[in-house]
């Protein structure tokens, strides 16, 4: 199939297996940039170390906590302060979480993300039938590094209408569909 060969095979633009040019990472990390280089990150995971060596590189303080490794708590609250962060990543945790958890964490980024700050999420799969779990790294701006999380169990199926539910107290709000399946979305609190 000749959407899934830039993400499986090396070929235009230098993607090797695993890889992708993401749409819309590299405006999160353009939106952080003008930010300031001290501007704090919330990675929600499950990410890697070199995804949080990343951002120390770029000078911005981060905090880290996978989500999705956690056991399941009450009710869904971030130990950090209103307004915190200028950019959050959730990766895939809302799609490992249950759709009333997934709201709560979306309600608790809003909280801890400041005015104009930006949230970065992927929704693994068409949203219809359920996808592998997947870890996502960072290559470089523009481009992702994906494969398979053996010991994690596989995420929803987490509909683009839902996505779209997560997102709607967030503005300037993108979902992109990826060539290897992913859909990422993108949004600025107000």
């Amino acid at each position: 199939m000749a959407n899934r060969q830039s993400a499986e095979t090396s070929g235009a633009g230098g993607l090797k297996q695993g890889e992708y040019q993401s749409a819309l990472f590299g405006r999160f990390c353009r939106q952080l940039s003008e930010m300031g280089p001290d501007v704090a990150i919330l990675d929600l995971g499950p990410s890697t170390t070199g995804n949080v060596m990343y951002w120390i590189g770029k000078g911005h303080p981060v905090s880290a906590r996978d989500l999705v490794a956690h056991d399941p708590v009450e009710k869904m609250k971030l130990e950090y302060p209103d307004a915190a962060f200028g950019g959050v990543l959730c990766w895939t945790a809302p799609s490992h979480l249950e759709p009333d958890r997934a709201r709560e964490l979306m309600q608790e980024v809003g909280r801890v993300l400041r005015p104009d700050g930006w949230l970065f999420s992927i929704f693994d799969g068409d949203g219809r039938r359920q996808p592998s779990a997947q870890r996502y790294r960072v290559l470089d701006d523009d481009r992702l590094g994906f494969e398979p999380m053996l010991d994690r169990e596989p995420p929803r199926a987490v509909l683009t209408r839902e996505v779209e539910l997560l997102y709607q107290s967030f503005r300037e709000v993108r979902v992109m569909v990826m060539r290897h399946g992913s859909r990422e979305a993108l949004g600025r609190r107000p």
